[in-house]
């Protein structure tokens, strides 16, 4: 059975166990309340007649009474009699037989104590049961006489039962138009819950068929819509991961395809005739291209290794006295030859007051070496670059370290590829010369940086150069002694 059936049957089954029991509560409350206004009803006739009763006292006219009597018996349904003794004139107005019947003779009925509040219940010979109200009609010197009401017993249950019925009428039509307006809105509101689903599902089962670029059209500010966004969310990312395999793949092929060509080239040409038969030149040559393709390979199995590490939170750290001042000069003087190459002004500024602190120096040397590499390769000839460390000032617990080149610079809306793996700013192998990169320096050295709790950004204006930096906590001022090396994990 389909969700939207099961919901609707079941919206559908609990609006008819609330419209029945409300229904049935109304009824049973209504039904008392009926009974209660009869009461209400007949004792106001009781204090009518005791009234009128009492002006035709006062002003000594019998037809006045004797004609609300009459009038009475034509107009209130289910009424037995009306009647009123005149206790001083021992008369009886109304048609007294019933009354007779019941109370005895009209002496007795005369002497009779009665309440106006309490109801009496009378038995005729026939069987029928009558109602009787009485009440005592006074004037300033003393009882006058006594006015009684009575009311057949079975046509006042008549009488209930007939504003019982067009109650129930009343609750049937008011249920059913309730029930029937609750299944539109059960179904309506099952539609627009399992639409949304429906969509969601067949969003899944066209990622599951390979369609990466499926998005749902779900615009709500509930859960469900909560879960489109996140599967939209999670479709884009699919697709980034896609694309990203795709980069991994090109990016390994060509960089294992060029060198292995390169070493399975000259390996074969060193095989073709006996090595001392080689011209010295060109065999040192093409040892000379096996090693650097030896090494390329080595360093991008080595970048691959180091990125998975990172991933997976794995990154062996091996935490020794570290001075910053002397890796920054070894580090530096290494490229001193390429920027002499390249007419680059190259600048070394490292605050004398920086202390030893904790790191692994052989992963910050490859930090450092990274960020100098780049700005080399992204800065044009005759520009500059400088490598800065600023101890820590104003409370800070860390001291920062920065590479700032004037080369080509980064594009405000391809910035946010930088530490992404493999990935690298559109355009930008087409203005460099030299090797290119496989997009995975940035990401390794962002790993090495916080796996030493430091942090790392940038800088770029398009054309204008960059500025990378990264900070180092300063944990413990520990002089010449090696700190204890610990693995990070």
């Amino acid at each position: 059975m389909k969700l939207r059936t099961r919901f609707a049957l079941f919206s559908m089954f609990l609006i008819g166990i609330v419209v029945s029991g409300t229904s049935y509560a109304t009824l049973y409350f209504l039904k008392a309340l009926v009974l209660q206004e009869i009461n209400n009803s007949q004792k106001t006739l009781l204090q009518n007649l005791m009234k009128v009763c009492e002006e035709s006292q006062i002003t000594r006219d019998d037809i006045l009474a004797f004609n609300y009597v009459g009038s009475l018996k034509k107009t209130v349904k289910g009424i037995a009699y009306a009647v009123f003794v005149d206790s001083r004139r021992q008369i009886i107005l109304g048609e007294s037989e019933l009354l007779v019947s019941v109370a005895g003779e009209p002496k007795k009925i005369m002497s009779r104590t009665v309440d106006p509040n309490q109801a009496e219940y009378f038995v005729l010979p026939g069987g029928k049961r009558i109602i009787n109200y009485a009440g005592d009609v006074a004037q300033s010197q003393g009882k006058v006489g006594t006015a009684y009401l009575g009311f057949y017993e079975d046509k006042v249950q008549e009488n209930i039962q007939e504003s019982v019925n067009r109650i129930k009428t009343i609750i049937y039509y008011v249920s059913g138009g309730a029930v029937l307006f609750g299944i539109i809105i059960s179904l309506i509101f099952a539609v627009g819950l399992t639409r949304p689903i429906k969509k969601l599902a067949e969003g899944a089962q066209a990622l599951g068929n390979g369609n990466l670029d499926t998005q749902i059209d779900v615009k709500r500010n509930d859960e469900i819509g909560i879960l489109a966004n996140e599967f939209n969310s999670m479709a884009v990312k699919l697709k980034e991961l896609d694309e990203l395999k795709d980069a991994f793949v090109s990016s390994v092929s060509h960089e294992l395809r060029s060198p292995l060509a390169a070493i399975s080239g000259y390996v074969e040409l060193l095989t073709m005739k006996p090595f001392n038969q080689l011209v010295p030149e060109k065999a040192t040559k093409a040892l000379n291209i096996i090693q650097e393709s030896t090494t390329r390979l080595t360093h991008f199995i080595n970048d691959v290794l180091d990125v998975a590490k990172i991933k997976a939170g794995k990154m062996d750290m091996h935490m020794v006295s570290f001075d910053v001042h002397a890796t920054a000069e070894s580090v530096f003087s290494l490229f001193r030859p390429l920027f002499d190459k390249k007419r680059i002004k190259a600048v070394l500024e490292i605050d004398p007051q920086i202390p030893l602190i904790a790191a692994d120096i052989e992963k910050i040397r490859q930090v450092v070496t990274n960020l100098l590499s780049n700005a080399y390769k992204f800065t044009p000839d005759g520009g500059s670059i400088t490598l800065s460390a600023i101890n820590a000032v104003n409370g800070n617990d860390c001291i920062t370290i920065f590479v700032k080149d004037s080369g080509i610079g980064i594009p405000k809306k391809h910035q946010g590829l930088i530490f992404g793996r493999f990935q690298q700013v559109p355009g930008a192998k087409d203005k460099i010369q030299g090797p290119k990169g496989t997009g995975l320096g940035l990401v390794i050295v962002k790993g090495i940086v916080e796996a030493h709790g430091g942090k790392i950004w940038f800088e770029s204006e398009d054309g204008q150069g960059t500025t990378f930096y990264f900070t180092l906590p300063v944990k413990t001022k520990v002089g010449n002694q090696v700190v204890l090396a610990k693995t990070l994990a």
